[in-house]
């Protein structure tokens, strides 16, 4: 199995380290490995290996408004310390995220500043009915309103989030998708109010390229709640580290982490045989958002679980158990499982699926009989009457991810989901039918999880509907 350095239509420029972050989190059993072979990227946030400090930059937007430029700050954040208020009292835990700002200059001087991103994630707090699992906390609404002074460098702005952690689905389960396919399980969310109030450098000037720190404290507060275990709490933001962006407008990382069934890389039996071309499609598929919003899907090493009774699972409509115990097998904070099966027994329509849609718990299955559906298509399974048999579903994945991402089926609307666009990779397909090899402009803008974070690429591609 090869494990190159994987670009596809993405370049990652001047990156040091190799994969850091990638057990983040993650205990390694007996029964769990490692491959140890070089990684498939080296991720943006290797740049500040051994500090516990990311930069925030000053970059100029490609596409300015009518008469003037948009300027972005933007930047990464690890070891953020928090406090979290729960029904067992304050416990302590720290927050990994991303942040920024788009700053909009103004006639006669000054500039408006927009928080558009703040995405945090935490591997979790204790509670009296368990283990949070991981925390994750995105803004419900892409722009609110900040208010900089330029006398004092003082920025504050009031916002809301998305906050979502593993207990609640172990509490209320899953959401059931409403599309024959039924591939994607939603979960139920909370609503956090939220303050920021923090400081940039006095008579701050927009100037491109250049860079500057942000200290900030931000409070939340429960204010929708499903289980309510998680009351309020306080994170403290210090970006300090410049990092030069080397002329290259900012992307948004989307890691995966691939997990099969096998005792390691050199095991000649183990799941994981389609997951090279099921993730150098899904890097194409969601590297044509290039000119609308850069978006760069990459891959850290596989985690290889030594648990044969999970190379075949039972069919999930008829026994759901096996799949769930193995979404429980494996949780890395800072990346969306891909658990790879040999197949499904019976087939199941899709042959895979998403967990937590748009959070930062988000898992998926998937199989490698995608490359390799039985010949005569499986009866009885929707899509597969006068479908295709063989390497069939090349884009299956791609699809999935975009689950990831938070968008719906077209035709599903969900409340806080955006509903992907007709004709697009985010149509449903079944089992005998590939995806649409088709990627939109309104996929890629509306595509959200906290697992998202900045790093430097080039894109250059642009969606095939520009809608």
């Amino acid at each position: 199995m090869r494990w190159s350095l994987l670009f596809g239509l993405a370049l990652t420029v001047s990156l040091i380290g190799i994969v850091a972050i990638s057990m983040c989190g993650t205990a390694l059993g007996a029964d769990l490995s490692a491959d140890k072979s070089a990684s498939r990227i080296l991720t943006p946030a290797d740049i500040t290996a051994g500090s516990k400090l990311s930069p925030i930059g000053v970059i100029s937007e490609a596409k300015p408004a009518e008469t003037e430029n948009v300027y972005y700050l933007v930047g990464n954040f690890e070891d953020a310390k928090a406090v979290v208020n729960t029904d067992m009292g304050e416990q302590q835990t720290s927050f990994r995220g991303s942040i920024a700002f788009r700053a909009i200059p103004e006639k006669g001087g000054g500039f408006k500043l927009i928080l558009e991103d703040l995405n945090m994630v935490s591997s979790g707090v204790p509670t009296k009915k368990g283990d949070s699992g991981v925390i994750g906390l995105t803004l419900v609404n892409p722009e609110y309103e900040t208010a900089y002074d330029q006398k004092t460098g003082n920025l504050n702005t009031e916002f809301q989030s998305t906050l979502h952690y593993s207990l609640i689905d172990k509490i209320k389960g899953y959401i059931p998708d409403k599309s024959k396919e039924g591939d994607v399980f939603y979960s139920y969310t909370e609503t956090m109010a939220g303050k920021l109030a923090g400081s940039l450098p006095e008579a701050l000037q927009l100037k491109e390229k250049t860079f500057v720190p942000l200290k900030a404290e931000i409070r939340l507060e429960l204010d929708d709640p499903v289980i309510g275990l998680l009351e309020d709490m306080v994170i403290y933001i210090s970006i300090e580290q410049l990092w030069e962006y080397l002329g290259l407008e900012p992307a948004e990382i989307f890691l995966v982490q691939p997990v099969f069934i096998g005792t390691g890389d050199a095991d000649p039996s183990a799941t994981g045989s389609a997951f090279d071309t099921l993730i150098d499609r899904s890097l194409e598929m969601w590297g044509r958002c290039g000119t609308v919003r850069c978006i760069a899907i990459r891959s850290n090493f596989p985690i290889y679980l030594d648990k044969d009774s999970y190379r075949v699972l039972d069919n999930y409509d008829s026994n759901p158990t096996e799949a769930i115990a193995l979404l429980n097998e494996v949780d890395v904070p800072d990346a969306v499982e891909v658990f790879v099966v040999e197949r499904w027994d019976p087939a199941w329509d899709g042959g895979g699926a998403t967990w937590s849609s748009g959070t930062a718990s988000t898992k998926i299955i998937t199989c490698d009989q995608q490359l390799d559906v039985p010949c005569p298509p499986p009866a009885g399974l929707w899509g597969c009457a006068g479908g295709s048999c063989g390497d069939v579903n090349y884009y299956h994945l791609a699809h999935e991810l975009g689950h990831s991402l938070a968008l719906t089926h077209p035709g599903d609307p969900r409340a806080g989901r955006p509903e992907g666009t007709a004709g697009s990779i985010m149509e449903p397909s079944g089992f005998c039918r590939d995806n649409p090899n088709v990627q939109s402009a309104h996929n890629c803008r509306t595509a959200s999880n906290p697992l998202l974070y900045w790093g430097r690429t080039v894109c250059t591609e642009s969606p095939d509907i520009m809608d």
